[in-house]
């Protein structure tokens, strides 16, 4: 459903967006998408879901970039929402405090900071971004190479 659900929607828009020859689609995915890192208990399922829609991003970019439209992809690493609190990080083998040490900003992510990077791809600074999946994970998938995670 994640899949479809971007494609439907991005479908959608596409007809639109190309009449008027400008328009910005911006996806979702997960650093899990990319990355999966020991101890986390990530579903193979899920970390293909985010892959998938990842990876949606180019094929959108080369479509519709020819009608001044861009599609792009953040990937979000661990925001401190209320579910993940609640629900994720409790029952996980590490504590908050430990998976704030594996992030090079020794924070967990806010959704403000998810949004921030919305709202540059939304606006005209990132006309000339295109295709690009950004990570917001606070240097997490980083480190987590550094660590031998992958």
């Amino acid at each position: 459903m994640n899949l479809f659900g971007t494609v439907i929607a991005a479908n959608a828009v596409a007809p639109i967006m190309k009449e008027q020859r400008s328009g910005r689609i911006i996806t979702v995915s997960s650093v899990a998408g990319n990355r999966t890192l020991e101890g986390w208990r990530l579903c193979a399922l899920r970390c293909r879901q985010g892959r998938d829609r990842a990876l949606h991003a180019l094929p959108l970019a080369q479509d519709l970039g020819p009608y001044g439209i861009t599609a792009n992809c953040i990937a979000p690493g661990v925001i401190a929402t209320g579910r993940i609190m609640q629900t994720v990080i409790p029952g996980s083998s590490q504590s908050n405090q430990d998976r704030a040490e594996l992030v090079a900003l020794r924070r967990l992510g806010t959704v403000e900071d998810c949004a921030k990077v919305v709202e540059f791809l939304a606006t005209d600074l990132s006309d000339y971004v295109t295709g690009a999946v950004i990570p917001i994970d606070g240097g997490l998938s980083r480190a987590a190479d550094e660590l031998g995670c992958r």
